[in-house]
């Protein structure tokens, strides 16, 4: 039964319609109220409109904004008779009710066209709009060439949106059949995480008109192309099994989105630029390197390159001193990788890196070092040979094979009158020496080779008080002598001096370093026990 419509203006100047076939009917933002106002100053169910002989009530239901009856707010769930001629406000929202008969039809909108809905896509066309059957019998009594029972038009965004950000669309509907039916709403041509439609299946009664709001929200990412898209907005009646379409348009703006870093941060002379366009359009750079004391060099594999929205690209890029240094300490040298932009507007990024920069002749030091070691080593070892005493290994008048240390003059022992003469111990026999030494901490140790007339020292092994020995002075530094047979226990060690291999040892009258054989050579003066 027709009631009357109720006329609606939001604040932005939309206007819609609701028949009210009902006696009472809701009014509220939420789905499921007869009359939906999708309006943030409209509580969920905000009032009830009740329809008696031919009068209206209205009654708030505890909204938060309040309803008003032309200016005066009526209290809360309260009735209150609304005369002829007043305005009813919820919120922000307007209305003025229409009694006895559904408010004249709107001027005919013409359609963007009718398709399948399914088949080939839709041809659009400036003619008379054609109507296809998508699901169930059609309507009876409907023949070809008839009046078109739905008037559908799309108002597109007034404005470009920017990626990120909303806007919206608004479709005016109306129902020209001759019996109540329902309408279902898409848009088949945006992604569906774009689009949000606030009543998407919408029942109408004969004649009645309303309006859909289409909220559109392209993402902020490079799926999001920066240009001007066509979509079309489906209508699909129940009754009748056709879908109508309108055409709508929407731009999305631009946005810069460009990244870059290097990898690695911190390198010799090579690095790799990784560069990635996270914004929505194509964007040129031409790439610089920069730093603070301008003495860096910089050579990109590519001075100037161009990605496509999402796309990613490494660009190889070596950094060098303009200067060399031959000697010096490793310095570290920041700098930064540039972007600059060839489209005036947007923004300049950069990547911060770091030169390990070396001296030429740093990586040959060593070997220069050992060199000059060698040449001194061997200058002293001649010199000495030269100024020897007999006996000295090394020496022409030495024993022969490379003994290990210089043999020592024992002076005499001068024996006092009546003093037993000491018993001299048996000569030991030197040990067999095997290739692999076999020394290690924590063995025991025994002195071979060192008694006179082997085939080493021949005044028994030295034990010192640091692991080397002056080649001017070899008597200094030595604690005790050790003869064949004596054993110790090995400490630490090795340590070389460049002639001798040491260890730190230990016997029964202390601690001390002896050495175990020449650098060079076979004979050997600690073996394992």
């Amino acid at each position: 039964m027709d009631y009357g419509t109720l006329r609606v203006t939001t604040p932005d100047g939309q206007v819609r319609e609701y028949p009210i076939d009902t006696p009472s009917a809701f009014v509220g933002r939420a789905e499921g109220n007869r009359v939906v106002i999708d309006h943030v100053t409209v509580s969920r169910r905000h009032a009830r409109l009740t329809i008696d002989s031919g009068r209206l009530m209205v009654e708030d239901l505890g909204s938060a904004t309040g309803t008003f009856v032309g200016s005066q707010r009526i209290p809360l769930h309260s009735p209150s008779l609304v005369e002829e001629g007043q305005t009813i406000r919820f919120g922000d929202v307007e209305a003025r009710f229409f009694g006895g008969a559904v408010a004249a039809p709107a001027p005919e909108i013409p359609l963007a066209g009718a398709v399948p809905a399914t088949g080939p896509a839709p041809v659009w066309s400036s003619g008379p709009p054609q109507v296809s059957p998508v699901a169930g019998p059609a309507q009876p009594g409907a023949t070809p060439g008839a009046a078109q029972p739905i008037s559908v038009s799309v108002k597109s965004p007034a404005a470009p949106v920017a990626a990120g950000s909303p806007t919206t669309a608004t479709v005016v509907l109306q129902n020209r059949g001759a019996v109540v039916d329902e309408f279902s709403l898409s848009v088949p041509d945006l992604p569906p995480g774009w689009v949000r439609i606030s009543r998407s299946n919408l029942p109408l009664l004969p004649g009645a008109r309303d309006e859909v709001t289409i909220v559109i929200q392209p993402p902020r990412s490079p799926e999001a192309l920066a240009r001007e898209y066509s979509f079309a907005v489906a209508v699909v009646s129940r009754e009748l099994g056709v879908e109508v379409r309108a055409l709508g348009r929407l731009t999305v703006l631009p946005f810069d989105g460009f990244q870059m870093a290097l990898n690695p941060v911190r390198a010799k002379k090579d690095f790799k630029l990784v560069t990635q366009n996270t914004g929505n359009s194509p964007a040129a750079y031409t790439l610089a390197g920069t730093d603070d004391e301008g003495r860096l060099q910089y050579r990109f594999e590519r001075d100037q390159i161009e990605l496509q929205p999402g796309e990613e690209r490494s660009i190889r890029l070596r950094v060098r001193t303009k200067s060399r240094r031959w000697f010096g300490k490793e310095e570290v040298k920041p700098f930064h990788a540039e972007a600059r932009p060839a489209t005036a507007g947007l923004q300049r990024h950069t990547a911060d890196g770091q030169l390990r920069s070396r001296a030429t002749l740093e990586a040959w030091k060593w070997l220069i070092m050992l060199a000059l070691l060698g040449g001194l080593l061997g200058g002293g070892a001649f010199g000495y040979t030269k100024t020897c005493r007999d006996g000295w290994p090394f020496c022409g008048g030495g024993k022969a094979a490379g003994p290990a240390e210089p043999a020592t003059t024992v002076p005499p022992v001068t024996r006092q009158p009546g003093t037993p003469t000491a018993v001299a111990s048996p000569t030991s026999t030197a040990r067999p020496v095997t290739p692999s030494t076999g020394l290690r901490p924590g063995i025991t140790a025994v002195v071979a080779n060192s008694a006179p007339g082997g085939t080493g020292n021949s005044n028994c092994l030295a034990v010192r008080n640091k692991p080397e020995i002056n080649a001017a002075n070899p008597n200094e530094g030595v604690l005790r002598r050790l003869c064949d047979g004596a054993e110790v226990s090995v400490i630490a060690g090795p340590s070389n001096d460049g002639t001798y291999l040491f260890w730190h040892i230990r016997d029964a009258a202390g601690e001390g370093w002896a050495a175990e054989r020449p650098v060079v050579g076979t004979v050997r003066w600690l073996v394992p026990k």
